[in-house]
């Protein structure tokens, strides 16, 4: 594998439009970088003692920026907004873990899109909408990947004693170990090798003249934090990381400039989800400080930005507005006959990109933006809910509604965060706002009839592809139970829960259970204690059914100094089907929990 000196850029391309932007003669490369986790607070661009931050800094002087700009409080929600322009609820995410952070699998994704459009799509680090097929990044059009499966590093699904020091990744389907890279920063570290990656692929693309999405949705500085080997000295390790990104935020604005394509290059900034500062809450929030983040775009070529060209956006803006103006500006065409039901639902925000108030859409302004994050397992009515809204009169924003509700037990709150930016002051009770407050309360309710249609689907795994010839069904996946880190495995977390599927082929499938990953079979056994506490597994147990028909539910003794205990079920139909998996002591009590579960067709 080739590897750049220079380093990571975000940079998102949009295409030229006669009447709006600057003509180009080629079309723009797009680059969207999301750092996890980190906000506003992070950067010395809003906040003095932040992390030193000189490049995400310089890079936010020169862009256009939102201002206003809305994301989901996880990371997940985020990921699955973004990349369809729907709500991620509409789109079967509404949390992290669970099989709730899988993105449908009839979905159709921004990487699709440019992709069909003849760009070369490429996806850098954090994933997160799901480890199998048909959910994974190269399923969702996606042409280059490099990641690590999981949230982060040391999910459960990430490979085994994986930390942002030292790691294994996934590129193109080759595991590769991560090493000190001649790139201008000190050690290895993942930010610097996911970025070189992207740089590996955008300048192969620059090679074939061909233009390039990069999707670089890193998973820096999501916890746990390790001190990156560049890390001045008295820093914490998350401030550490922290500089790190921006380090590689250089890297990458230098990388296009040497390339001679940061003019013609849309570079866009933003995070994955907010994490309070100034503004109240913080991940996991619906009020301002759980979803706005920063957003920088920046494309000198299209009149956007550029060196003493920085300018707000005041608009109220979110994530599920990206693709509509990526197509819009771009002239992107949406793949054929998309269907009703996977309509997109954001809003192209490209007018108010420019200086001309006079071609700003009066539909826009009088639009509604509901977002939540339920981390449930189905979907609960007025969990965690915030309706967002701007009042305008003729070219001026009076206000910037915010509807809140935490629970369906919990009264309704509303604040106009134009002159009560950290929601002090509720003033939902004030009746001159009842007009206001039916309104926003009926776009919830339109937003509800969205998520509901589809609710009770299960995303589910598929068995016995080509695509995936062997299938590791992950703890981190259970429905009904939380085992989502490696520390759960270590210790011995108890648990079980079912998982969806559905078998590709009617047949026989070879099951192999086990307490510790592949990776490290040769160092552990199904009861050592490995790196953590030793289990007196004595029994293993799998269930399979669908609906009221059980097709197996059986049990057998283990041996304690195997890696697993092997299953071999027979005449599996083809379809839908749950998965669920035990191991039990002597005394018959559940014991750790099946946190791998590999799975395999038997080709008759």
């Amino acid at each position: 594998m080739k590897l750049l000196k220079l380093g990571v850029l975000l940079t998102i391309v949009l295409a030229p439009s006669n009447s709006l932007f600057a003509q180009t003669q080629e079309r723009p490369n797009v680059i969207f970088v999301m750092p996890d986790d980190i906000s506003h607070s992070s950067f010395s661009y809003y906040k003095k003692n932040a992390p030193r931050t000189p490049n995400i800094d310089m890079l936010g002087d020169e862009s256009v920026r939102l201002t206003d700009f809305h994301v989901s409080p996880s990371c997940s929600p985020t990921r699955g907004a973004l990349l369809t322009g729907r709500p991620s609820d509409v789109v079967g995410v509404w949390h992290t873990i669970n099989g709730r952070n899988m993105m449908r699998a009839d979905e159709i994704t921004m990487a699709d899109i440019f992709k069909a459009n003849g760009y070369a799509t490429g996806l850098f680090f954090k994933w997160h909408l799901g480890d199998n097929y048909p959910f994974r990044p190269k399923d969702r059009g996606f042409d280059y990947v490099a990641w690590i499966k999981g949230g982060g590093t040391g999910q459960q699904p990430d490979y085994w004693g994986n930390t942002n020091n030292e790691a294994h990744m996934w590129v193109n389907d080759t595991l590769v170990e991560m090493t000190d890279e001649n790139d201008g920063i000190e050690g290895a570290f993942t930010t610097n090798f996911f970025m070189n990656r992207a740089m590996d692929f955008m300048e192969d693309n620059i090679e074939k003249n061909k233009p390039f999405f990069a999707y670089i949705p890193l998973g820096t500085a999501h916890a746990p934090h390790v001190l990156p080997p560049d890390a001045r000295e008295g820093v914490s390790a998350k401030n550490g990381t922290i500089e790190n990104i921006d380090k590689n935020m250089g890297r990458l604005m230098k990388f296009l400039d040497d390339k001679g394509i940061a003019d013609n290059t849309i570079l866009i900034f933003t995070t994955d989800n907010g994490a309070g500062g100034y503004l109240r809450g913080g991940k996991g929030s619906n009020y301002d400080g759980g979803t706005r983040v920063p957003c920088f775009v920046r494309w000198e070529a299209g009149n956007l930005g550029g060196q003493g060209k920085g300018r707000d956006v005041t608009p109220l803006t979110a994530h599920i507005d990206w693709l509509p103006t990526f197509m819009d500006i771009l002239e992107l065409k949406d793949v054929p006959n998309r269907p009703e039901k996977l309509k997109i639902r954001g809003r192209s925000f490209k007018p108010f990109l420019d200086n001309n108030t006079a071609n700003d859409p009066v539909d826009y302004k009088n639009r509604a933006v509901v977002i939540n994050d339920m981390w449930t397992e189905f979907p609960e009515k007025y969990k965690k809910l915030s309706v967002k809204k701007d009042n305008w009169e003729g070219d001026t924003i009076l206000n910037k509604w915010r509807l809140i509700r935490n629970s369906k037990d919990a009264d309704w709150e509303l604040y106009d965060v134009l002159v009560d930016e950290k929601q002090e002051h509720n003033i939902i009770s004030n009746p001159k706002y009842n007009e206001l407050v039916a309104e926003l309360k009926a776009e919830y309710e339109v937003w509800w009839k969205l998520v509901e249609a589809r609710s009770n689907e299960y995303t589910r795994i598929i068995i016995g592809n080509e695509n995936e010839p062997e299938t590791d069904l992950h703890a981190h996946d259970f429905h009904g139970t939380v085992i989502w880190h490696q520390d759960d495995v270590k210790k011995g977390a108890t648990g079980s829960g079912f998982i969806a599927v559905e078998f590709d082929k009617a047949g026989t499938y070879n099951f192999d259970l086990r307490r510790w990953p592949k990776e490290i079979e040769n160092e552990t056994t199904l009861t050592s204690a490995g790196s953590g506490k030793a289990l007196n597994i004595k029994t293993a147990r799998v269930k399979i059914w669908n609906e009221d028909t059980v097709y197996v539910d059986e049990k057998k003794e283990v041996n304690p100094n195997a890696d697993g205990v092997k299953f071999n079920i027979k005449n599996l139909p083809k379809g839908p089907a749950f998965i669920q998996t035990w191991f039990y002591n002597a005394a018959g009590e559940m014991e750790g929990a099946v946190y791998y579960n590999y799975v395999e067709r038997v080709n008759n």
